[in-house]
């Protein structure tokens, strides 16, 4: 049975390289003969929706062209009370986004034609999801599905800055986020937060940032889990406690190489959940986009989503 595919684009993605991607690879979907029917996002109607209303109308395979944040928004489109909402459905990415993070870790080329060629081929399995219950602004509770990486402290306040930034098409995508990430270096002071990893255990520190990752990479290359992998039921949890700016700016250099949780004041676990809480404001950054502030909760789904790639 050939799916029918759905091709869903975000045409802000990297500052508009997503139309650009797909004019690359519409004609290699027609060569192979692949039946598809295409949609953009707009203000309206976020990739979420076009995603849920894709499987509801009984297509199979959702092919996501953006960054993270784009791959992120439609797979949470394509579960309704943490279920799939079509049991066949599959997913598969292409990179035309600022981070393009989730790509490094399921190994797709960056270019489009030879990402295509290899989701055209790949096999399918099942890779897992951190669930995230979050706090909005009028304190209601808000739920989110993190494909990649969720975290909070310093890198909430960055990825809220690099989002409302429009420097990003002129400087390119990991320059703002190196940028903001600098500034918040500076401008940051560090929350007191609790966190609960288990019935027994809790830690109550000042910590800079806390990340809860799902795949190893984040803000365009850091290597924040090299122990991370998508389908062992747990995430990896860093939690960066009360350091300076120039400690901060030391372990940078360990961030990009991977080697950051071997630092004595970094807390580096494998977890299935997590609470966390503070009395300060503290936002949350999930794959690339702000959800919300503490108190949060992240659980493990394992091996809930799709994949083809």
């Amino acid at each position: 049975m050939m799916r029918k595919m759905k091709v869903i684009l975000n045409p802000v993605s990297g500052g508009g390289l997503s139309a650009k991607v797909w004019k690359k690879i519409e004609p290699i979907l027609i060569q192979n003969g692949i039946s598809y029917s295409y949609e953009a996002t707009t203000k309206d109607k976020a990739a979420k929706d076009i995603a849920k209303e894709a499987v509801k109308q009984g297509f199979h395979w959702i092919l996501g062209i953006g960054g993270d944040g784009t791959f992120s928004n439609i797979i949470n489109g394509l579960f309704e009370n943490g279920k799939l909402i079509n049991k066949n459905v599959v997913f598969s990415p292409i990179p035309a986004g600022r981070g393009n993070d989730f790509i490094k870790t399921v190994k797709v080329p960056k270019s489009p034609t030879k990402a295509l060629e290899q989701i055209l081929g790949g096999t399918e399995r099942f890779i897992d999801l951190i669930d995230v219950t979050y706090t909005k602004s009028d304190k209601t509770k808000g739920k989110y599905l993190c494909l990649n990486l969720a975290d909070f402290g310093m890198g909430g306040e960055v990825v809220y800055r690099v989002n409302k930034s429009r420097l990003g098409r002129f400087i390119g995508g990991k320059a703002v986020f190196l940028l903001y990430t600098v500034v918040c270096l500076f401008s940051y002071t560090n929350k007191k937060i609790t966190l609960t990893l288990s019935k027994f255990e809790k830690i109550t520190n000042k910590c800079r940032l806390i990340v809860c990752a799902n795949g190893e990479f984040a803000g365009g290359g850091m290597w924040f889990a090299p122990k991370a992998k998508l389908d062992d039921g747990k995430m990896d949890l860093l939690a960066i406690q009360d350091v300076s700016v120039f400690e901060t700016l030391r372990k940078f250099g360990n961030l990009y190489q991977g080697k950051l949780s071997e630092d004595s004041k970094v807390i580096s676990k494998q977890i299935t959940e997590l609470k966390a809480d503070s009395d300060e404001d503290v936002f949350i950054d999930v794959d690339g986009e702000n959800m919300g502030q503490l108190p949060a909760e992240f659980k493990v789904i394992p091996k809930v989503l799709p994949i083809k790639c």
